[in-house]
Parts: C-alpha cells; structure tokens; sequence
C-alpha cells in the first residue's frame, strides 16, 4: 500500500469524522430549538388558560374572551406540528374551537356579574392585568394594531373600573351588616364617585342604585347629605385611568 494512498484514506477518515460531527452538532442544536419553541409555546397556553379561566362567566367583554381564545388556537396549532403524537393537543383545540363559537353567538349587552368577595376581586385584577400584559405584547409584535388595542384597552378599563366599584360596595356592605351605616355611607359614596367619573353611561342604573341607597342610609342616621361627597382614593382612580404600571416584561415577549 503506497504512502499516498495511505495518506488519503486517512484524510478521508478525518474528513467523515469532521462531517459526522457537524451533522450531529447541526440535529442537536436544532432539537435544542424545537425544544425551547415547544417550552415557550407551553407557557403561552398555560397563561391564556390562566387568562380564560380567571373570570366570572361573561365578565370579559365578547372580544377580549374571542381575542385569547384566537391566540390560545393558534398556539395549540404550533404544539399539534410540534409533538403530533401528543393527542391533547387536538382535543383541546376541538374544546376550545366549540368555546369559540359560543362566545361568538354570546349577546355583548349581559350584565356584567359583581363580585362576590375581595378575594375575588384580587384575583380578578390580576388576571387583568395578564390579559393588559398580554394586549400590549401583541401590539409590540404587531399582531394587532394601534388602534384595536387602543380599543381593546378602553374596555378593560372599564372592567377595572367595575372591579373597583365592586370593591367599595362589597366594603359597604360589610359595614352595614356590621351595623356601621356611617362607614356604609362612606363606600357606598366612594362607589358613587368613581362611577359619576366615567362616561361610557355603562353605570347609569347602578348609579341611581346606589344614590338611593345612601339617601336612604343618610335618613337612617340622620344626617344630612354632604355638599361635597368624599372623594375616591386616588390611588383607587389612577388605576381606572391609566395600567402604564402593568407593562412590564412577560412570556409573551420571549
């Protein structure tokens, strides 16, 4: 066997070594990718199951509810070409296909439902601010534009807006079955300002509501309505008027 021929087979060994090596590394980064895009795309679900079902039943507007459940579809979809042995993925999306049809046939003009308790409350601001996290995420993508989420924004903050009136009248009510009709008076009145505030006209008949109910409080204790009710808190209003505070960094800008 000559010396050149030795020479080249050994190159060639090298040179199929080297390219078995680049393939393998080449398999290996991209399942390392496919594995951190089948991470994120879990997380994203995670949060918009967190989103959907942090609510009372028809507490979200008709849009928003339709907003996650389209976003929530089309992660599923990413998942089902990612992991097609994973059946679950299919089930869900068949769930959540059904969940999206009912809310599309779902009258936008329902009563909200108050809330019952301040945990719940609690809980509810924080799945709003999810959801605002989450709104301002697709506009930084540009998935939808300036003025859908402008749009979308004004009606969470008028979901905000309800969470704390129904804070106040829950705090009222307390006090009233505390047999302290004065400090009744004092929530049922911040309720009421928060409410003469806004000007969608949403509010109308729970505002005449809960006028009635301090005159009649006022008869009550015998006091005489105040020339000038007392003012809402204004860290309570700042949070009506603006969520600048709930930007902040989340999973959906990974």
């Amino acid at each position: 066997m000559s010396a050149i021929y030795i020479v080249a087979t050994i190159i060639g060994i090298i040179g199929a070594v080297i390219c078995y090596l680049f393939i393998t590394q080449s398999i290996e980064k991209k399942q390392k990718q496919r594995q951190r895009l089948i991470v994120a795309l879990r997380n994203r679900a995670k949060i918009f199951r967190y989103i959907l079902s942090g609510f009372p039943p028809n507490f979200l507007t008709r849009e928003l509810t339709m907003l996650v459940q389209r976003c929530l579809t089309d992660v599923l979809k990413q998942l089902a070409s990612l992991e097609p042995k994973e059946k679950g993925h299919v089930e869900e999306l068949a769930m959540v296909a059904q969940q999206m049809q009912a809310t599309q046939q779902r009258s936008n003009e329902g009563k909200r439902p108050a809330l019952q308790s301040p945990q719940q409350v609690k809980d509810v601001k924080q799945h709003l601010q999810e959801l605002y996290k989450f709104l301002m995420s697709l506009q930084k993508r540009g998935t939808i534009k300036r003025a859908e989420a402008d749009d979308f924004g004004d009606q969470i903050k008028q979901l905000v807006l309800k969470i704390s009136v129904d804070s106040y009248v829950l705090q009222a009510k307390q006090a009233r079955q505390a047999s302290k009709p004065k400090l009744a008076i004092h929530y049922f009145t911040l309720a009421k300002k928060l409410i003469e505030r806004d000007e969608s006209g949403q509010f109308t008949g729970q505002l005449k509501k809960l006028t009635q109910i301090i005159e009649q409080l006022e008869v009550e204790t015998g006091d005489q309505p105040a020339e000038k009710p007392v003012e809402p808190e204004s860290e309570e209003w700042q949070e009506v008027e603006t969520q600048d505070s709930w930007k902040k960094k989340n999973v959906y800008d990974e």
